[in-house]
């Protein structure tokens, strides 16, 4: 089977406390809304305590074109990359030439050449290496990543792929959008960027770790298109999503995955870890209901939320490179990796300790 070999994370430069935030959008939205007040509790809620952007807070009071976005985009995705991609070979004692394949997923800015191509350049890499570069998947496309991942090792276990996901989600700030959506995105979204080294049983890492990916579950819901996506406007990108993405998580996640698991003669109760996208607190309550787990026990995602908030595609490898540094398993033990994202979608692997 194939391994999660690595997991690295980038280091975005500034950082904001959830308070500081909070008292930007009653400074930014009272000049056009009466009821900010009334809205603001939002970001208690979150359980957000610190987030990380590219920018400093003038940059979100100011005037900016999608094609300064756009640029904004590829300086500071390659930046965030390089980062990522470097601490996630360094914490293996791996380089450059170790990794055949690459796979790059981003949603909050676009590039032609892609920025996989970018990367080769920038860091000289392989100039045979394969790129498959994925747009427009959102939060779920960390997932979705990994699972693309774990289809081609499992195909070429000679190989290893690297995955890096990129959300610059600032980038979709807009400054004169008074509407709740905005103010919700202000809540929650962050900037990020993560690495993730899959090796197939052949390739000389592969030894240098246990989490074996077993297989993935991908779900499209039908009538789902305006739960979450980009509308394109003039300035970008603005934030599209709906206030029932927890109930689509009440009602669909459970059997998602039962009908996952127990193609492989397994139940809920036989999965002991959950590496999931905290898409935000209501989503991880309603994960919790619906697997039958006591309220906090996704210790992770929380972990990650609380530190980081949600950085879109990113994230999920976020939580699961926490996973990987507690160490906290047992040979034998089955897990899942879950996310969800635009179509609406969901994208569940199945992994075990080796």
């Amino acid at each position: 089977m194939p391994r999660v070999i690595s997991v690295g994370t980038a280091n975005v430069p500034y950082s904001y406390d959830q308070i500081v935030a909070k008292q930007f959008a009653r400074d930014l939205f009272s000049k056009r809304r009466d009821d900010i007040e009334r809205l603001l509790p939002i970001f208690d809620h979150t359980l957000i305590e610190n987030r990380h952007f590219c920018y400093p807070r003038e940059w979100f009071t100011t005037d900016h074109s999608f094609v300064e976005r756009s640029e904004s985009f590829v300086e500071n995705g390659l930046k965030l990359s390089v980062d990522a991609l470097d601490n996630c070979l360094n914490k293996v004692g791996a380089d450059y030439q170790d990794f055949d394949h690459i796979i790059y997923v981003s949603s909050t800015g676009i590039s032609a050449p892609t920025m996989d191509a970018l990367l080769l350049n920038e860091l000289k890499l392989n100039t045979h290496l394969k790129r498959t570069p994925i747009w427009g998947l959102g939060c779920v496309a960390g997932a979705v990543g990994l699972s693309r991942a774990l289809d081609y090792v499992k195909a070429n276990p000679k190989s290893a792929v690297m995955l890096i996901a990129l959300e610059i989600c600032s980038l979709a700030f807009q400054k004169d959008d008074f509407s709740k959506s905005n103010i919700v995105a202000v809540a929650l979204f962050s900037d990020g960027a993560a690495a993730t080294l899959v090796a197939g049983k052949e390739h000389k890492l592969y030894g240098k770790s246990d989490i074996n990916l077993i297989s993935s579950y991908t779900t499209t819901y039908y009538d789902s298109l305006d739960v979450m996506g980009w509308d394109v406007v003039e300035t970008g990108f603005k934030a599209i999503f709906s206030k029932d993405i927890p109930t689509i998580v009440k009602n669909n996640v459970k059997g998602n995955i039962l009908e996952f698991v127990e193609q492989y003669g397994l139940s809920i109760p036989d999965l002991k870890h959950f590496v999931l996208h905290p898409g935000g607190a209501k989503v991880l309550d309603e994960y919790e209901r619906a697997l039958g787990l006591e309220n906090g026990s996704i210790i992770h995602s929380r972990n990650i939320l609380r530190d980081h908030g949600n950085m879109s595609s990113p994230t999920v490898l976020y939580v699961l490179g926490e996973f990987l540094k507690t160490s906290d398993y047992n040979t034998g033990d089955y897990g899942l990796i879950s996310a969800l994202g635009p179509g609406f979608s969901s994208e569940l692997i199945l992994f075990q300790i080796q």
